[in-house]
């Protein structure tokens, strides 16, 4: 499995480079902040989603579902979701990438992002 760190992460935020990147926490879970650029697919409804064609996949999450060569990046509060997605879209032929640190390392250089 392969793992972006903060930097990486940052850098690619920052310089607006090709990426997708994908908060699969619960719903009730982003009022704590999210990563900047970042859209949401809870864990239970990544399988779902990945399956759906096109313009349902648009329709139910407001942007354009990825390629399977797009570089995704998945994150939760600590790296275990997001290990489970990054590990379940590789299987299913996805480019992706876990930010193993996710929100609890991501909270340290953004005020808008709280640990809990």
């Amino acid at each position: 499995m392969q793992i972006i760190s903060r930097e990486e992460l940052k850098k690619a935020i920052d310089h607006k480079e090709n990426y997708v990147l994908i908060d699969v926490r619960q719903p009730e879970e982003l009022s704590y902040g999210i990563i900047p650029t970042a859209h949401n697919i809870p864990l239970p409804e990544l399988p779902a989603a990945l399956s759906m064609d096109e313009t349902s996949f648009e329709k139910k999450y407001h942007f354009k579902k990825p390629a399977k060569q797009d570089n995704i990046v998945f994150y939760c509060r600590s790296g275990g979701r997001a290990a489970q997605a990054t590990h379940f879209a590789e299987h299913q032929g996805y480019h992706a990438k876990n930010y193993a640190g996710s929100i609890l390392d991501w909270s340290e250089i953004d005020k808008n992002v709280h640990v809990y």
